[in-house]
């Protein structure tokens, strides 16, 4: 150690004091290459002369077939770098023409991998990759459902042959940020007008989180506005302006506004230290493509190149296409009702379908299935499968499907994601038979109002074999069980609707539970009354509350307190 501490004495001793050697070019330390530039070529010899003065002092060699020197452009580290802009030189451009779609999940991701290198020269590049984000291993060595992935694989190929010349940061004008949103991605442009012409300096955009799937449009865009400020701070950090172009008049609301609430106030205050000048461009036509110079794509075109590919993250966000009460009293037509059940404990599973003809609810079929390694899950999909296809075989174009898996159906209305690999499988072996059907609608409902299938579904768990009933009793029975009629059926006009002008005499004290909530909230006849009594009014004349009354006191106080009733 002695011998150690000793030399370092002697290096320290020798090494220059800062006075005496100042750094060169305004840095201390190389990694490898050494790049530099001058304004002038007078100033440019200056400051070679002082850096081989200085490796000369260190006895430092230079090999000189390796050196350039009074270039216009230079390459370094995959970059080719101009005066007044950079563009990308990757490696692998030079064989990416003619490469293959990968057989891998992981030679996707080293694609993926070597393009998020030179992510600030793809243009949303967010959008067009997130169906190859998507993609499994087992999915892609399937070769299934790849038409979508392949597609983007080949736009992306394109886009890293010809990257476009970007425009180095001037600190001394303007910046442009132009923001664009679709349904699963947030990406923006940053650049600076040059003789009224906006060029690219960087571009920038994210895939959305799942929260942020159902954003209204608006919002997306100010999520992309937040990430060009939080990516690119040290380049927009003292600026005087930042344009930005919108198709929303939310991000001028924003700064106006003085009742914001939630994620929108903390948007103002992340927004408020800059110095934004907001445009709203309805449309690309209005005068924003006219600016936008070479390296920018105008949105709507954009907009066209991702419609064919929308990532299953791009799906979630739809409505739900069907509600309950769809059906009318004298529907006719087919309805399938489905369940799944699993045994954990020897992974058995089983599912019950029963094809139902409407409007006498008569039962068609009644099958059960039975499954090997299966969950509850999958036991659901199972029975949603297997239903199907009972349909299509007995020549059905047009059904209404009902089961109380929420996963199932949400997963196959396209309300939610499916990650599960092996939920995956099923959902694309329903999505096949789908489009055999002229129409296909989906309801969920509770488990009590699907007690049939269920009923089928816990006798064919217990038989640990196929079931088919065709026993009228069992039969019948399936049919009191069923409850869905109470859900999906609408009430036939009610008697005041039919008969207004004749009241209707009840017997019982009790009123009778509307049946349905759109005869719930119809509005009153004009001779109806409405009896108040609050519970402080109530105290103060010795009237007993809730339990401590019965129905014949209720009648007293209302025929005592006749001066409370007024009419609607």
């Amino acid at each position: 150690m002695s011998t150690i501490a000793e030399g370092m004495t002697v290096f320290q001793r020798n090494i220059p004091a800062p006075p005496q050697l100042n750094p060169v070019l305004g840095r201390s330390s190389y990694i490898d290459d050494i790049a530099y530039g001058a304004e002038t070529w007078e100033q440019l010899c200056v400051d070679l002369d002082r850096l081989l003065y200085r490796l000369r002092y260190w006895g430092i060699s230079v090999s000189l077939p390796k050196s350039e020197f009074g270039t216009k452009t230079i390459s370094y580290l995959s970059h080719e770098i101009g005066a007044e802009a950079i563009r990308a030189k990757p490696k692998i451009a030079k064989g990416v023409k003619d490469l293959p779609f990968p057989s891998t999940l992981k030679g996707v991701q080293s694609f993926l991998g070597s393009l998020n290198y030179y992510n600030k020269f793809i243009e949303d590049l967010p959008v067009i990759a997130a169906v190859l984000y998507e993609l499994t291993d087992e999915q892609i060595r399937a070769g299934r459902d790849l038409s979508r992935a392949k597609e983007a694989f080949e736009v992306l190929k394109r886009k890293i042959v010809s990257t476009p010349l970007l425009r180095h940061p001037d600190p001394q004008k303007p910046f442009v940020i132009i923001v664009h949103a679709n349904p699963w991605a947030a990406c923006a442009v940053l650049g600076q007008e040059y003789d009224g012409v906006i060029l690219p300096v960087r571009f920038t955009g994210r895939v959305l989180h799942d929260q942020e799937l159902r954003y209204h449009p608006a919002e997306k865009e100010v999520v992309a506005l937040i990430r060009v400020l939080r990516v690119f701070f040290t380049m927009l950090a003292g600026t005087k302006l930042i344009k930005v172009y919108t198709r929303h008049s939310v991000l001028k609301w924003i700064f106006k506004s003085k009742s914001l609430e939630g994620r929108w106030e903390q948007w103002a205050v992340r927004l408020a230290p800059w110095p934004l000048e907001i445009h709203k461009v309805q449309r690309d036509e209005d005068g924003l493509a006219a600016i936008m110079g070479a390296g920018i794509t105008p949105r709507d075109k954009l907009d066209q190149i991702a419609e064919s590919l929308i990532p299953a993250k791009g799906q979630v966000v739809r409505g739900p296409p069907i509600s309950l009460e769809m059906l009318e009293a004298d529907y006719e037509g087919w309805l399938l009702s489905f369940d799944g059940a699993a045994k954990m404990s020897d992974r058995r599973g089983s599912a019950g379908c029963v094809l139902w003809k409407l409007p006498s609810w008569d039962v068609i079929e009644a099958r059960g299935f039975h499954f090997e390694d299966a969950t509850v899950n999958e036991a659901e999909y199972h029975g949603l499968i297997e239903g199907a296809k009972m349909a299509l075989a007995r020549g059905i174009s047009e059904i209404v499907i009902v089961g109380d898996s929420r996963i199932a159906i949400q997963q196959a209305q396209g309300l939610i994601q499916c990650l599960n690999p092996r939920l995956q499988l099923l959902l694309n072996a329903f999505d096949e038979l789908r489009p055999q059907f002229k129409s296909v609608k989906l309801v969920h409902v509770k488990r009590e109002f699907n007690a049939a299938a269920d009923y089928l579904t816990s006798k064919t768990l217990a038989a640990k074999c196929e079931v088919t009933l065709e026993d009228p009793v069992e039969l019948s029975q399936l049919k009191q069980l069923n409850r869905i009629a109470e859900k999906l059926v609408r009430d036939s006009i009610s008697v005041a609707e039919k008969e207004p002008n004749i009241p209707v005499e009840v017997e019982s004290k009790i009123v009778p539970e509307p049946v349905s909530l759109i005869q719930a909230a119809e509005p009153l006849s004009p001779d109806a009354k409405i009896f108040v009594v609050t519970r402080r009014q109530a105290r103060a004349e010795g009237i007993p509350a809730g339990e401590d009354r019965d129905a014949d006191q209720d009648e007293t106080i209302a025929s005592e307190r006749v001066t409370s009733e007024f009419s609607p």
